[in-house]
């Protein structure tokens, strides 16, 4: 404790983030506003990125390979030779969003993650120096309508998760869901939206006049589909309907996060525009920002319109398209489209576009001072 509370009284602060590196815009809306979070209670001296599916990066020198396999033969000769790394100069390591909980019968399972090993269990800890490791927005990633009970049968997934809190001085989660997983092996923490409703704040950003609906497409509505019975057809045929009843309301642009989706896209409505700045997180929360209205499957393109009083509906696969509702914002699992209807779909959010920007400020009030406390009362500042 001595360590950290003497840099802190010096004004000096550096951070190390567990995140990823030009892979995911997502991804970068959550350090953004952790990075304002943190700003709003102490100034930084440096921040250190690490991409967590490469671990090698956290060595200086080596952040630009892009190889598990290298990462993973490389990193226990880069232990044994001291190499100056960014786990162990940082005062603060950060866990930045992302799932942290998953656990499948068949695989995978949170328990087997690239990153805890080899950056916490092997630097981090034996090396801790009263420092601190907080895991802020951690969420869930299984089926829809999981309630958890997967854990129950898996004691290498609940060990993981206990010991993974164990070593954090803060854990903040993003999802009821992780919540349930967590007290399921044995430990609680708190949920508070997802950090990414603050990226706007970090990067000075202001909502602008709504100018189009922005449309989002995934096949299967998400990543993966763990072996839900998903109609990959049906779904398209259902997105095309949305599109063409969102047209009726105003000029309608795809969203693509990846060049695939922008391909899949031009296959899909090639009619319609698309936006697509890969890699660029700043240009696409710049185009968020002039939104009407959004229905996407990207959870966290609904974050960061939502975080400008844009209404979203998440339409989604996994349990992470419900961390929307902390938002008071409704999620539906993309085989209850067929259910509810396009029209009521596109009337969910329609209906909030003249009423949603007074809520989710209150939203973001309350989150972050809620946020900013914790924090806070973690680092002891």
């Amino acid at each position: 404790m001595y360590y950290l509370r003497n840099i802190i009284q010096e004004h000096v602060l550096k951070i190390a983030i567990i995140t990823t590196v030009k892979h995911n815009i997502g991804d970068d809306f959550v350090r953004e506003g952790i990075l304002y979070l943190l700003d709003s209670i102490k100034e930084l001296s440096s921040v250190e990125l690490i991409h967590k599916h490469i671990p090698i990066s956290a060595v200086h020198g080596l952040e630009k390979i892009r190889s598990y396999r290298v990462s993973k033969a490389l990193d226990p000769l880069a232990r044994l030779l001291g190499s100056k790394n960014r786990v162990n100069n940082a005062d603060v390591l950060i866990q930045s969003g992302a799932p942290v909980y998953w656990c499948h019968p068949d695989g995978p399972h949170c328990a087997d993650n690239e990153w805890f090993d080899p950056l916490i269990r092997k630097r981090f800890l034996p090396d801790r120096r009263g420092r601190k490791f907080l895991n802020i927005a951690g969420g869930s990633c299984q089926r829809y309508h999981s309630d958890g009970s997967e854990i129950d049968s898996c004691p290498a997934c609940s060990a993981y998760i206990r010991e993974f809190f164990d070593a954090c001085d803060l854990t903040i989660l993003r999802d009821k869901l992780a919540q349930t997983m967590l007290k399921k092996a044995g430990r609680e923490a708190s949920v508070l939206p997802c950090t990414s409703i603050f990226a706007r704040d970090r990067l000075g950003l202001n909502a602008l006049n709504g100018e189009y609906i922005v449309l989002n497409f995934m096949e299967n509505g998400g990543h993966f589909t763990f072996g839900q019975n998903i109609d990959a057809n049906l779904w398209r045929s259902q997105f095309k309907q949305i599109a063409a009843v969102a047209k009726k309301h105003g000029r309608v642009i795809i969203a693509c996060h990846t060049p695939d989706e922008e391909n899949l896209a031009s296959l899909l409505v090639p009619e319609y525009e698309r936006f697509l700045v890969p890699d660029d997180h700043v240009e696409f929360m710049k185009f968020y920002s002039r939104a009407i209205f959004g229905i996407v499957n990207r959870v966290h393109a609904g974050f960061v319109m939502a975080s400008f009083g844009k209404p979203v509906v998440v339409i989604g696969n996994d349990s992470r398209a419900l961390m929307i509702e902390n938002l008071n914002l409704p999620s539906i699992f993309v085989g209850d489209v067929e259910h509810i209807g396009v029209e009521s779909i596109i009337n969910k959010a329609l209906s909030r576009v003249s009423s949603y920007s007074d809520e989710i400020e209150a939203i973001r009030s309350r989150a972050k001072s809620e946020y900013t406390l914790a924090i806070g009362n973690a680092l002891e500042v």
